[in-house]
């Protein structure tokens, strides 16, 4: 393994790992392009710019440019070759997902019940929602791409 502090952010498999570091690697030069535009429309200031909100969107965007790439690079489900297990891997997806919103939503409606929640139980409902779709879209798009890409390695 490469002598690298990012260690722990890396998976064990030798392919995935010098994957995840090329993301890392284009995220952090992305990061410096948009560093440098917002050094260069500072200095005009046609409006201002919050700084603490520019560093949240950079820091957002940086995760999820590195997690959408993962996700589209199909290298997450490698064990998948065969429709059978495509099949059966989607079931699995799909009841992940559905144990993660009933599991969730059971945890909102008692926080909801028992006072310690401020918001109203629908808005804690729809996050439950929304993370529940997302997570199924997520792993949906990752099993269907590795899929195909270990389709065409095979053929």
């Amino acid at each position: 393994m490469e002598k690298t502090w990012v260690r722990f952010l890396l998976p064990d498999d030798e392919y995935k790992r010098r994957n995840m570091l090329v993301y890392f690697a284009e995220a952090a030069i992305l990061q410096l392009v948009v560093m440098i535009v917002l050094l260069v429309i500072s200095r005009f200031d046609p409006f201002p710019i919050d700084s603490v909100l520019v560093l949240l969107w950079m820091l957002f965007g940086t995760i999820a440019y590195i997690w959408i790439r993962y996700i589209l690079s199909g290298m997450e489900f490698a064990e998948i070759m065969t429709e059978k297990a495509y099949r059966r891997e989607r079931k699995v997806i799909v009841i992940k997902s559905t144990s993660f919103l009933l599991i969730m939503c059971a945890g909102i409606s008692s926080l909801y019940i028992f006072g310690m929640m401020s918001v109203p139980l629908i808005e804690g409902l729809m996050v439950t929602f929304i993370a529940a779709l997302l997570l199924f879209l997520t792993n949906y798009v990752s099993l269907k791409r590795s899929y195909q890409k270990n389709k065409e390695l095979i053929e």
